[in-house]
């Protein structure tokens, strides 16, 4: 059963964005928030309003602040200390400096819901030319690539930064359980030394479900692939891309001037979502799976994004 799980889980996730209807309405996924997740945290980072305050970018059709998926990550935040705001506009020094951190997750050159879309990065010049002197003043940037076309958007981004993506959709043969394109790290694919994972809170083993794979050599490669791992072409309605590019990582941290960068390939660790199958059972994605340490690993992210 767990063999079975496991497989109709990754193969969901490849492919949720594929099933939605894309009439005028609103559309239906077959994933959403998991009403059960435990937000609560133990033993705050802040007391409650009186920590960093952190800005969620909706400005750049952003496909998971659309469709409300960030909702647990907010709870979360919040019940840590965090103050927590989402921003619809473009970036702009004035807006950025009066946060600590800045979260950019699935952004899309067009609306999901236009007719036609166009696959190309989602910021402008000036918005990239202020992102960068707020992270090099001291700014924290957590950023996801994820699988196309979301990769395509954040490229000129993280490139800014230094950091390459790949195109298309990761596997890794070598690091997977049952199937490889869900990613599993542990052990060696791990940077155990880093606060991340070596914080507060601990994290032994975590699981990615495809995304993007990420190269930097200025950073701390925290969540390694294999010489296995391998890019494949995506398809997202009707349009196929990749694989173009490779990476070593789905995980790369590190300073830039003064302030931080965190970037993920793949940003599902960072939610709690439930998954409806052909056997009308939900399936566990993100800070909701007990076989992961997702929800301590976000934590110590934080942790890590909000110290000097």
């Amino acid at each position: 059963m767990r063999k079975v799980n496991f497989i109709t889980q990754s193969m969901l996730i490849l492919f949720t964005f594929l099933v939605v209807s894309c009439t005028d309405q609103q559309p239906k996924f077959p994933m959403g928030n998991d009403e059960n997740f435990d937000a609560t945290v133990t033993t705050p980072s802040f007391n409650y309003g009186s920590g960093p305050k952190i800005l969620i970018d909706g400005g750049h059709n952003n496909f998971f602040v659309q469709f409300n998926f960030f909702e647990p990550l907010q709870q979360l935040l919040i019940a840590d200390g965090y103050v927590v705001k989402v921003s619809k506009t473009k970036f702009s020094l004035d807006i950025l400096e009066n946060y600590k951190i800045l979260i950019v997750a699935t952004p899309m050159a067009t609306n999901f819901m236009d007719s036609v879309q166009r696959y190309e990065g989602a910021f402008d010049s000036g918005e990239l030319k202020a992102l960068k002197t707020w992270v090099q003043n001291g700014g924290s940037l957590l950023v996801f690539s994820e699988h196309f076309p979301f990769d395509l958007a954040v490229q000129p981004l993280l490139k800014v930064f230094e950091i390459d993506t790949s195109i298309g959709q990761v596997i890794d043969r070598h690091n997977f359980e049952y199937n490889p394109g869900q990613i599993i790290f542990e052990s060696a694919s791990i940077e155990a030394n880093h606060p991340i994972i070596d914080g507060k809170r601990s994290v032994k083993k975590l699981a990615s479900y495809g995304g993007s794979a990420l190269t930097g050599e200025n950073y701390t490669n925290i969540l390694k692939l294999s010489d296995k791992a391998e890019n494949l072409e995506r398809e997202w309605r009707g349009a196929i891309m990749g694989p173009i590019g490779s990476g070593n990582s789905q995980g790369l941290v590190g300073s830039y001037g003064r302030g931080k960068i965190a970037a993920f390939g793949d940003s599902n660790g960072f939610f709690a979502m439930q998954i409806e199958t052909d056997h009308e059972h939900k399936l566990t994605v993100g800070m909701n799976d007990p076989s992961y340490d997702w929800k301590n690993f976000v934590l110590n992210t934080f942790d890590w994004l909000a110290s000097d």
